[in-house]
């Protein structure tokens, strides 16, 4: 798939409490300030959760955002005044490590003050009461991509150990000042190639908007898919397992090791399956060319593999 380029214009990098899945509540949280030490729960609890294809993010302590600082071209709606097509970087704090990025929203709409919108999916049952979540930042599930805890490598500097710059004791870091360039383009380096592996999953481009997905993209899922797909080139060979085609007969060097591979089962129905155990590459993925691949999309219950091949008229000829 094409190299996807982030938009550096519009970034915002907020502080969160560490969880695992921000999806619920969660034990023994650190480093989320006194209210999570008192409360046992902090308004990003549901950062991560996929809400009817949205993800609503919060911005501790308060919810607020100095929408300025990110761009001029401010919009308003019934919410209030808001930013759309922001990167929003989030980072959590350790002990040990101080704070490190563990996730992103893509294209996110940004309001400079918290929402209190009263829905469901956004309420808190603790200590025996209901407590809304509230949140003042909306992207597209499949445009958040959550970092799992052991992946979570990545540090954001403090400044008082950089030479001046990175982070202060605000949740909330802009990166509208000349001297904060190098570090917040290094930064975003790191972050496109997270983008990046997750939308070179071939089958990633027809899953997009599927609306079986009940899950988050994280790391762990990349590295998976990753593995999964080369043992399946291994196994079936690098050409189209319905026509013949291979690329690099076609178009010499250029064309060397490419292929597409696609899960013979949605890949949203296999993973939410009961005895889903992992991604086989023998029996639930199989090597396609590009024009077959897009074929087998061609309805909403994809075609099966011998299907198209049924329908096939060319013979390949290498």
């Amino acid at each position: 798939m094409k190299h996807s380029s982030i938009n550096r214009t519009r970034v915002v990098f907020i502080n969160l409490t560490e969880m695992d899945h921000y999806n619920g509540l969660e034990e023994n949280l650190k480093g989320g300030g006194k209210f999570v030490e008192q409360n046992g729960y902090g308004h990003e609890i549901f950062n991560f959760r996929p809400d009817n294809g949205k993800c609503y993010g919060y911005t501790p302590a308060w919810g607020n955002i100095n929408l300025a600082r990110i761009s001029g071209t401010i919009n308003h709606d019934a919410l209030g005044n808001y930013i759309d097509d922001v990167l929003v970087v989030f980072t959590c704090s350790r002990e040990s490590e101080g704070r490190i990025v563990c996730g992103l929203y893509q294209h996110a709409r940004v309001y400079a003050d918290p929402v209190d919108d009263k829905r469901s999916t956004r309420l808190i049952e603790i200590n025996g009461q209901r407590v809304f979540a509230e949140y003042n930042i909306v992207c597209n599930q499949e445009d958040a991509v959550l970092i799992d805890r052991d992946d979570r490598v990545k540090p954001l500097p403090h400044s008082s150990r950089n030479n001046g710059v990175g982070h202060g004791q605000k949740s909330v870091w802009y990166v509208d000042k000349p001297d904060r360039q190098e570090l917040k383009n290094e930064l975003l380096d790191y972050i496109e190639g997270i983008i990046n592996q997750t939308s070179s999953n071939d089958e990633y481009k027809h899953h997009l908007h599927d609306e079986s997905r009940t899950h988050i993209t994280s790391t762990k899922q990349i590295l998976r898919s990753q593995a999964a797909r080369a043992e399946c080139i291994r196994l079936k060979g690098c050409h189209c397992n319905i026509c013949g085609f291979d690329f690099e007969k076609a178009y010499g060097a250029i064309g060397k090791d490419y292929i597409e591979v696609h899960h013979i089962t949605p890949i949203g129905e296999l993973s939410t399956a009961e005895d889903y155990d992992g991604t086989d590459p023998q029996n639930d993925l199989i090597p396609l060319c590009s024009n077959c691949h897009s074929m087998i999309h061609r309805r909403k219950k994809p075609y099966q593999p011998n299907e198209i091949k049924a329908m096939f008229k060319i013979e390949y000829i290498g």
